[in-house]
């Protein structure tokens, strides 16, 4: 019965093993998605703030040819609603260059290059 010892006793060790091997790697993937999380997270904002943007520019143009067109208006000197929308712009711009800021410092904090960002392509 000595063998059956010895081999209950290898597979015991065996699975220890690989427990804590499990349990390593799932540390190692939970840190890798909470760093690809807050990359994604900041990658969205951007993306949404570059959309409030061309929103904006379209506001301002919208604008522009409604009052050259309609009120025969050259120049917007002293025109408060044209102003509004291009303070409304370099605000988002603003907000845009800190997110890419932020963006890049989670990227060194994590040490994540650009193309561990991108998803797998599907082998299909």
């Amino acid at each position: 019965m000595a063998i059956w010892d010895d081999i209950k006793k290898n597979i015991k060790e065996v699975g220890s093993a690989a427990a804590e091997k499990a349990e390593e790697l799932g540390k190692v993937a939970a840190t890798k998605t909470e760093e690809l999380t807050k990359v994604g997270k900041a990658k969205l904002e951007i993306h949404q703030l570059e959309r409030d943007l061309v929103k904006c520019f379209a506001s301002i143009g919208r604008f522009v040819f409604d009052s050259t067109d309609g009120e025969n208006v050259a120049n917007f000197t002293g025109n408060d609603k044209y102003f509004k929308f291009v303070e409304e712009a370099k605000e988002i711009r603003e907000s845009i260059s800190l997110k890419e800021e932020r963006l890049e410092e989670i990227r060194n904090e994590y040490n994540i290059s650009e193309e561990e960002e991108k998803p797998a392509e599907s082998t299909e």
